[in-house]
């Protein structure tokens, strides 16, 4: 294929629209982790948004409620997750690699006792593109930015939101203060506990919506096991990468969704790379953000400890 500004624009809108399901995953579990959260469990996370939805359109019928339902199903397992992590106090590593390791079984029982004789789907389109009046006839970036899924956008103003919180809202000084010191905030007379359970519901909210667009927007309402396949882990490396940042999130999580694009488009585009070494190279970046996260005074400084009033952390 020759290029040129459709294939361009081709090129684009695709790497916008694989970014989606990170992105949001990305934007959730940098809310938790600025409240002292490591949301390893995130992966799993996405996986019940993923089943969950899938079950809703197969109980309904519409793409719209079928995203609701991995919402839904990302909360309920974020609650239960959050119900370990910040009320038990369990190691969050330990209990996010477990919780991982068994959504990955239970999404797979969902799939084999309700969803292998599911209906087909019908129409995706109100899910999978929205084109904006005038906009979306500009040329090239029309067909890339503006004419692109609901979810998309949702997940633009959700960054705009949380930036917005986080620079010039109480709300976003009070959730950055229990995770860089969860005792002064106590002693504050600020509610670290709930606080914390508050952001890790919101990041079950967002991985469930990443997950619900994996399966009904990109997958046309199709739920495979283990069909997240290391996002959860590269949205972590994407939140940290990003120092926790939500508008930097949007623009790494940008840059990875091009080169995911690549290992489809590139040759069309005159690139000729190995999409073997494509593939690997999100998780290159993701190996950076965990090698940066170690340098000191890198991560909020109570990122990963368990609160308990008068333990002296």
């Amino acid at each position: 294929m020759e290029f040129n500004a459709v294939t361009l624009a081709l090129f684009l809108a695709g790497g916008l629209r694989l970014c989606v399901p990170v992105l949001l995953a990305a934007l959730g579990e940098s809310v938790s982790e600025r409240a002292g959260v490591f949301t390893i469990g995130l992966e799993g996370l996405m996986l019940f948004g993923a089943s969950a939805s899938a079950l809703g359109l197969a109980l309904t019928g519409s793409p719209v409620l079928a995203l609701g339902a991995g919402m839904l199903g990302g909360l309920l397992a974020a609650a239960v997750l959050a119900a370990g992590t910040v009320l038990a106090r369990a190691n969050q590593i330990v209990m996010g690699i477990g919780f991982n390791l068994f959504a990955v079984g239970a999404t797979s029982l969902i799939r084999q006792l309700w969803l292998s004789g599911a209906p087909a789907a019908g129409s995706m389109r109100s899910v999978t593109m929205l084109k904006l009046p005038g906009l979306s006839e500009l040329p090239v970036v029309g067909r890339a930015i503006f004419s692109q899924s609901p979810v998309f956008y949702l997940a633009v103003l959700v960054t705009l939101g949380l930036w917005f919180t986080f620079r010039f809202t109480r709300s976003g000084l009070l959730l950055r203060a229990v995770g860089e010191n969860a005792l002064a905030a106590d002693a504050a007379g600020h509610n670290v506990l709930g606080l914390r359970f508050s952001a890790t519901l919101f990041t079950g909210l967002m991985a469930g919506l990443g997950g619900a667009y994996l399966c009904i927007v990109a997958s046309g309402g199709t739920f495979v096991d283990n069909m997240t396949a290391g996002r959860g882990y590269l949205a972590i490396a994407i939140a940290i990468f990003a120092r926790w940042k939500p508008l930097r999130v949007l623009m790494v999580a940008i840059v990875l969704g091009l080169l995911e694009a690549l290992q489809f488009q590139g040759q069309y585009l005159g690139i000729n790379i190995a999409p073997s070494l494509l593939m690997a190279m999100p998780f290159a970046v993701a190996l950076v953000a965990w090698i940066m996260m170690g340098r000191a005074g890198a991560a909020p400084g109570d990122l990963g400890r368990p609160f308990l009033r008068g333990s002296g952390r």
